[in-house]
């Protein structure tokens, strides 16, 4: 089972964090770390992981990608933009292979209806990463967002530039609800799909709850047969936010989080 940094209680030794993921049971994590920031990891800050990782016996299951705000983006209109995003590309698929991951998450574009020309620069950036991709055996899997018109368009592109081994697909069914583009997505990415960002909301915002909470609105059982019918062979990896109203702290959160996660094992391997 795998968890979301985005899980970690504040005011514990980072060790101490994922002691508590290994003892609940998780294996592995998603690492978010700094991806809204618009400069790459430091060295002293890979070894901050990577030792607590060492120690706990958690391990990397993949990487996100860096969206700065300001904003930098592969399909940015400005050049400078573009350059920093590749740059920050370049560093995270680095990281992951260093701290032991296969993929990084990158989304489609975002902020507007992408025009033809954002998805001719998208396109262009990830050619740019693709040989240090390759070379440390890494997938940059993309990620479906808010606007059903850029998943649909950059997906489309860049599986038919790219072979699956560079380009895979990371489904958020969160964003989903939020897009609309649930059967879309799940009609046309499952040959791509590489990383899991399970998690759910009730459609007005990205509330990154536990999948199957009571107002969620994600289809769990037909998104487990979609993973179960895919190329997926990682374990299940939720992307979730505390919520101490909902979930309570620290070891009722984590085994809440544990029962969830083995009742979707239960509907992927019973449909």
């Amino acid at each position: 089972m795998s968890i979301s940094d985005k899980s970690l209680f504040p005011g514990i030794p980072r060790v101490g964090n994922l002691r508590r993921f290994r003892e609940a049971g998780f294996t592995h994590m998603h690492l978010s770390y700094k991806w809204v920031k618009s400069e790459p990891m430091t060295e002293q800050e890979i070894l901050d992981w990577e030792e607590p990782l060492a120690e706990s016996g958690m391990r990397i299951l993949d990487v996100h990608g860096c969206h700065p705000n300001p904003p930098a983006d592969l399909s940015s209109d400005g050049q400078d933009q573009r350059e920093l995003a590749i740059m920050l590309l370049r560093h995270r698929i680095e990281v992951t292979h260093r701290l032991g991951g296969d993929a990084v998450v990158y989304h489609v574009p975002t902020r507007q209806v992408a025009e033809a020309h954002n998805i001719s620069y998208f396109i262009e950036g990830l050619k740019q990463v693709e040989d240090t991709a390759r070379e440390l055996g890494i997938c940059v899997a993309l990620e479906n967002h808010y606007i059903p018109e850029n998943d649909r368009s950059a997906l489309e592109t860049a599986f038919e530039a790219f072979d699956a081994a560079f380009i895979g697909f990371t489904f958020d069914p969160g964003h989903a609800l939020i897009s609309g583009n649930t059967d879309w997505l799940l009609r046309h990415c499952g040959p791509r799909l590489r990383v899991l960002h399970l998690n759910d909301n009730n459609g007005e915002g990205d509330r990154h709850w536990m999948p199957l909470d009571p107002e969620g609105k994600a289809d769990w059982p037909a998104i487990m047969r979609f993973i179960a019918d895919s190329a997926y062979d990682k374990p299940l990896q939720m992307e979730i936010r505390r919520h101490p109203d909902r979930y309570g702290e620290h070891e009722d959160y984590l085994a809440k989080a544990k029962q969830t996660m083995q009742t979707l094992y239960g509907m992927m391997e019973n449909p």
